[in-house]
């Protein structure tokens, strides 16, 4: 207020002073006081009048719930019917998602005119006025996603009209068909990125997409697209994205998208995957998903060098009867697997197809056999999934075959047959084949894989050989001296004997033996593992006695013995690093103090349901439950007995219930004994009374 007021005095003396010369007289002071208060009197109600007025949007401004933090409106989500018009003239980004705006009018968005994004997504916008966003000059990104454009009836007249500096466009969501998206899409030199996903697109023009020049990636998943009209993509010199997935394609044909490095056909109907004869430039295609289609056949990937990623899970692929498993014929039919096998002089390739191909997954297709020449050409590949499909034996004997190879999941096949040579596989650190049918492998098979780190054998048929002097069964595997593998899992093998020494050598840190019904582990079985094992499952073995010394391994964290029937542990007299213990269906009834002290600062949770636990005895178990820092299944309800009696909790016992329990055996003990010593002095008495009468009835008769 005083900056105003002087202000305002130093004005109106100067008008005062410009009135006083122009009419050339001399005033009174008089006068000049009245002359002097008007002129203050008007500047003051200027002032109280734009006071006023700014107090009125300041409330305005107050009582609207967006916030602006860096020239970024944040309007989501509040429920509102129109754009708000008392926001920053300056904003940048006005985000306006999840309200229930129904149409967009150039007045007030037209007032934001620095406004770079606008995000309008999930509201019921059907209207848009005609030229609403050329009102903004500066804006770079604009989405309308999921709301109702397809019921506007203003589309007629512009729709989207041109939009010179946007880059990206989000239109999916607004069940759009094809004439509709055509009348909507404007001219969009600059546009690179455009979505009309999810809406209800049935077919591709020629020309829908020839205003927009630049475009880089392009999503048209979940629509209904059957059919692309041929040059549909021409004016789209730029294009590198294009995500076709969750349509209704058929049949790929005449590809021709030479600059395209993305391509998503999956979860649609496509028995064939053709590219067009000759192309007259290399295709630059790195990452192709076919997964979830119908292809009968592997696709033809010759014209295809720089392919990095390929997903054809879910197919219907299988391998041509016609070639043998080690064919090196050049001129074998030019079907399936063999096709990319063919020197095509059209392609014009300088290196092997799929030689770059870091990424090939094929499972849940119907594949039988994989020739050897089909491998030899996945020089570069790191990850290979063959899982769920129909494969009856796998060969690797070529030496450097697959040597980049990283993971290799063979898992929920028909296995019988897994042979590896020297030298073979030497990258590969994960090997999958749980759930096959592998019985009698040669012993070394994985002896030879330098880097093997992981090995899943879980559901087959497999024993692991022993090092002592009693011999493993035939067919066993050698799992000893094998100093890269981590982790082992041979549950549900049908192993009768696990020998001891079986891994010697070999590191193991977590080690799964378990549903091997009647295992009977040899001492020393896990010899060797005492300074590495962190995971042991013994899980469902039917065990009575375990021939391990657990106290031994002092880096075991997990030890899973439930399912079992055991009722002793080893004690535990020294401090380990034991977290987790499951003893889940059992046949224990007491954990003495003497055998867990050792267990005191490291176990975290204990299992111990489904065991016949005494209610007297576990003192030290019933300490555990009472101290709340050992989790005694997982906060459940443990159960105990009195003798024959029925369950209660073990929360619940007393000291005093067990010293009642103690009086009473012993009061019955000492009826017992004396009822015994009854008996035998009246058994002795009888028979001293018989024998003496006895001799009297001799004495008569003599």
């Amino acid at each position: 207020m005083p900056p105003s007021f002087n202000t305002g005095l130093e004005l109106s003396r100067e008008g005062n002073r410009v009135l006083l010369a122009v009419e050339g007289e001399q005033t009174d002071h008089s006068s000049f006081l009245y002359t002097l208060g008007r002129a203050m009197t008007h500047q003051i109600l200027l002032l109280l009048a734009m006071l006023t007025l700014g107090l009125a949007i300041s409330q305005r401004r107050d009582q609207l719930p967006c916030r602006t933090v860096n020239k970024e409106a944040l309007c989501q989500g509040l429920g509102l019917l129109h754009i708000p018009s008392v926001l920053s003239l300056d904003i940048r980004a006005l985000y306006l998602s999840g309200n229930k705006l129904q149409s967009i009018l150039a007045s007030p968005l037209g007032f934001y005119i620095a406004l770079r994004h606008l995000d309008l997504s999930d509201n019921e916008i059907s209207f848009l006025q005609p030229g609403v966003f050329q009102a903004l000059p500066h804006l770079e990104h604009l989405n309308l996603a999921h709301n109702r454009l397809a019921m506007g009836m203003a589309l007629n007249s512009g729709g989207l009209g041109r939009l010179p500096l946007v880059v990206s466009l989000d239109l999916s969501g607004n069940s759009l068909y094809g004439s509709l998206v055509e009348q909507l899409l404007g001219e969009a030199p600059s546009l690179h990125t455009l979505s009309l996903a999810e809406n209800s697109l049935t077919r591709l023009a020629r020309h829908t997409f020839w205003g927009m020049p630049a475009l880089e990636q392009l999503d048209l998943h979940s629509n209904v697209l059957m059919d692309i009209e041929d040059g549909a993509f021409e004016s789209l010199p730029h294009l590198t994205h294009l995500n076709l997935s969750r349509n209704s394609l058929t049949c790929i044909s005449d590809f021709s998208l030479q600059q395209l490095q993305v391509l998503d056909l999956s979860c649609n109907s496509i028995e064939a995957f053709q590219t067009a004869p000759e192309p007259q430039v290399q295709f630059q295609l790195a990452w192709l998903d076919l997964r979830e289609n119908k292809l009968l056949q592997f696709p033809d990937l010759a014209a295809f060098p720089r392919l990095i990623y390929l997903n054809v899970s879910n197919n219907l692929i299988r391998f041509p009867a016609g070639l043998p498993q080690d064919s090196e014929d050049l001129h074998a039919p030019s079907e399936g697997w063999s096709a990319f096998l063919l020197s095509n002089p059209g392609h014009n390739t300088s290196t092997n197809p799929l030689s770059q191909l870091l990424n090939l997954d094929l499972s849940y297709n119907e594949i039988e056999l994989v020739p050897a020449s089909f491998l030899k050409h996945l020089t570069s590949l790191r990850f290979l999934n063959l899982s769920r499909n129909c494969l009856r034996s796998f060969e690797a004997l070529r030496m450097g075959s697959l040597p980049c190879l990283v993971l290799l999941d063979l898992s929920h096949n028909v296995l019988e047959a897994l042979e590896l040579g020297a030298k073979v596989l030497g990258s590969l650190k994960t090997l999958l084949l749980q759930d096959n049918a592998l019985q009698e492998l040669p012993p070394y098979t994985f002896a030879s894989l330098a880097s093997l780190q992981r090995l899943n054998l879980r559901g087959n048929q497999v024993s692991p050989c022993g090092r002592q002097t009693e011999p493993g069964p035939t067919g066993c595997v050698d799992l000893s001296e094998i100093p890269t593998l981590r982790v082992l899992n041979m549950a549900g093998n049908s192993m009768q004997m696990l020998w001891a020494g079986s891994f010697l050598h070999t590191p193991l840190t977590e080690l799964d033996l378990s549903d091997n019904p009647g295992l009977d582990v040899a001492t020393g079985a896990l010899a060797g593992l005492e300074a590495s094992l962190e995971i042991l499952k013994l899980q469902g073995n039917g065990l009575i006695v375990l021939n391990v010394d657990l106290p031994c391994f002092r880096c075991l964290k997990l030890l899973n013995l439930s399912e079992n029937r055991l009722s002793h542990l080893p004690a535990w007299t020294q401090a380990v690093s034991l977290e987790v213990l499951d003893l889940r269906n059992n046949s224990f009834s007491l954990l003495p103090g003497n055998a867990m002290g050792g267990l005191e600062t490291s176990l975290r949770r204990l299992y111990l349901q489904g065991n016949p636990l005494s209610c007297c005895g576990n003192g030290w178990l019933a300490a555990q439950l009472h101290r709340g820092r050992v989790d005694v299944d997982a906060t459940q309800d443990l159960v105990c007995r009195f003798g024959s009696q029925e369950e209660v909790s073990l929360s619940h016992v007393r000291p005093e219930d067990c010293e009642k329990g103690g009086l009473k055996n012993i009061n019955l003990i000492i009826i017992l004994t004396f009822t015994l010593a009854s008996a035998i002095i009246i058994t002795t008495l009888a028979t001293c009374c018989f024998l003496r009468r006895q001799k009297f009835s001799q004495q008569y008769k003599a």
